[in-house]
């Protein structure tokens, strides 16, 4: 967990406004210890990556949102992928030969 004074040490183009206005617009989701946000890895990653779009890329305030739920929907899809690699894998083999053949005929349409 990061803290508040620690996210803006080790990413020193943020600042308290920053951080503010992407937490308010859901872009960034702390969780509270006491009085003060606290950040999962995730966010303290997400911060990094909302910097550069805005600092260095340019983007503004619209445009990171888009690119943020899109990579969130990436995300999401690669994790429902693994999780469906996973649950052929575990099936006879029969079943996984079939989807196997399923697959490459879909391909050659």
């Amino acid at each position: 967990m990061t803290t508040l004074e620690e996210l803006l040490q080790v990413h020193h183009r943020l600042t308290i406004v920053h951080v503010e206005r992407w937490v308010a617009r859901g872009l960034l989701r702390p969780s509270a210890d006491g009085e003060n946000w606290v950040f999962e890895p995730v966010d303290v990653a997400r911060a990094h990556l909302l910097a550069d779009l805005t600092d260095q890329l340019g983007f503004d305030d619209e445009a990171v949102e888009t690119v943020v739920d899109l990579l969130d929907q990436v995300h999401t899809l690669r994790r429902q992928l693994h999780q469906l690699g996973v649950a052929i894998g575990q099936q006879p083999t029969t079943t996984r030969e079939s989807i196997a053949v399923a697959l490459k005929d879909l391909r050659e349409r």
